[in-house]
């Protein structure tokens, strides 16, 4: 018997079943596809321009940090070595004027014609160095520079005074020379060591400021870096693609700068460190050295000037002895130069303590005679000329000294020039490193933003 069917399954007979149920598969794809398609080009575009504002910022910094750096370095070579030199000649100058002078003092019958010429050469140095360190000191330099340059006329009147007595044979010359070496030492001087100071730690300042590590630098650069990694992983991920040849370009040109900017702040960093301590530092304890031995010679000098009241100057002399040498001939600004010289320069210190300890052993000569009422062949030992005399001795002492501080200053122009021609080109070559960064970036997203065209 036939099976009969109920009225629904009539209407629907021969018919395909009909789902209740609709899948959201095909419409949840096709959204994605359009979200993906509205916002990759978007956020290619967003990582593109913070690519080339963190590359033109780090560039900029970096072009910022080498002309800085340069500069530093250009001042050293051209404002604050030269001034440091002239302020050491001015110094040097009017010690050696100050201790000539009261050598000179102590001659019998005419004066040596060597030391007149040594004392006019010495005060026409000092004025010469005077009006060059001028024009290159701030206010407070130049207020004592002006200070010195007031006292200098009334020091060498007072000094010629002094000859004209004692040519007279009237013992008021004496005194004078007393007064006038009192008024180098008490004010002249300590003015132009105090500028000598200044420009010595300012070099040294611009030294170290110019070998400093560019932190600002190397934080943008690492940004940089780490920006470029991470849209090189991006672009990978959404393009299906493993390298992108713009963003690698543009790492190979990071990379670049990177190696070419600390070679060359390296090198350049070096130089100037060495320049700092073998230079500048060294420069700073010979010239305390040459104060001191200067000093030193003046004042034993002043000590005979005297005649039997002395003791102020044969104080001092033993003082500025003791700063040269130490107490026990060990120590002083010469052990100390000798430890911070390259083995180059160590012979002409070790020459000039050498002839600092035969020097005083020989002042302790002329202090016994003197002491023990023989003023006459004090002032003979004192005076004598020859190889072997007191004085010849002091002039080798000076002269070592001077042929030190010389090779140490060319050390400190020399490294100055090694530095600068360490970062020549750089700039010009970062400028065109960070252009061709930029270029690179936006060869690298613009066929993968028109894709999506």
């Amino acid at each position: 018997m036939p099976t009969q069917l109920a009225p629904a399954e009539v209407r629907t007979a021969g018919k395909p079943p009909r789902s209740t149920a609709v899948s959201p598969a095909p419409k949840a794809g096709l959204l994605t596809r359009a979200r993906d398609r509205m916002n990759t080009p978007r956020l290619y575009w967003l990582v593109a321009i913070g690519l080339v504002a963190l590359g033109l910022l780090a560039g900029t910094a970096a072009v910022a940090a080498v002309r800085e750096r340069s500069a530093l370095i250009q001042d050293v070579a051209t404002v604050g070595g030269p001034v440091s030199v002239d302020a050491q000649t001015l110094y040097r100058a009017l010690a050696d004027a100050d201790a000539t002078a009261a050598t000179a003092f102590l001659a019998r019958g005419a004066e040596p014609a060597h030391l007149r010429q040594r004392y006019l050469d010495d005060i026409a140095k000092a004025t010469a160095a005077l009006t060059v360190a001028l024009r290159g000191a701030d206010d407070a330099d130049a207020a004592r520079l002006r200070v010195v340059a007031d006292q200098l006329p009334v020091y060498t009147g007072l000094v010629e005074t002094a000859r004209s007595y004692q040519r007279s044979g009237v013992p008021l010359g004496g005194a004078y020379l007393r007064e006038a070496s009192a008024l180098m030492q008490q004010t002249m001087l300590p003015a132009a060591a105090v500028v000598f100071d200044n420009t010595q730690r300012r070099v040294a300042a611009e030294q170290e400021d110019a070998s400093g590590f560019p932190w600002l630098v190397a934080l943008l650069v690492l940004v940089t870096a780490g920006a470029l990694v991470a849209a090189q992983l991006l672009v990978a991920r959404r393009s299906r693609r493993v390298f992108n040849p713009g963003l690698v370009a543009a790492s190979l040109v990071l990379v670049l700068a990177l190696l070419w900017s600390a070679a060359a702040l390296t090198v350049s960093a070096n130089r100037l460190d060495i320049g700092r301590r073998e230079g500048t530092d060294l420069v700073s304890t010979l010239s305390n050295a040459g104060r001191a031995s200067l000093q030193a010679r003046a004042n034993e000098s002043l000590t005979l000037v005297a005649r039997g009241s002395g003791a102020v100057f044969e104080k001092s002399f033993t003082a500025q002895m003791t700063e040269l040498i130490g107490a026990d001939g060990t120590s002083g600004w010469l052990a100390e130069a000798l430890e911070q010289a390259p083995e180059g320069d160590r012979q002409l210190i070790r020459e000039a303590h050498d002839e600092a300890l035969r020097w005083r052993e020989m002042h302790g000569e002329v202090r016994t005679l003197d002491d023990g009422g023989d003023w006459d062949r004090a002032v003979e030992l004192a005076t004598a000329t020859g190889d072997d005399a007191l004085s010849a001795v002091f002039g080798r002492l000076d002269a070592a000294l001077t042929g030190a501080l010389d090779v140490a200053n060319e050390r400190v122009d020399r490294q100055a020039d090694s530095a600068a021609s360490a970062l020549r080109g750089l700039t010009a070559g970062l400028v065109l490193l960070t252009v061709g960064l930029v270029a690179a970036v936006v060869l690298g997203f613009r066929p993968r933003i028109g894709e999506y065209r």
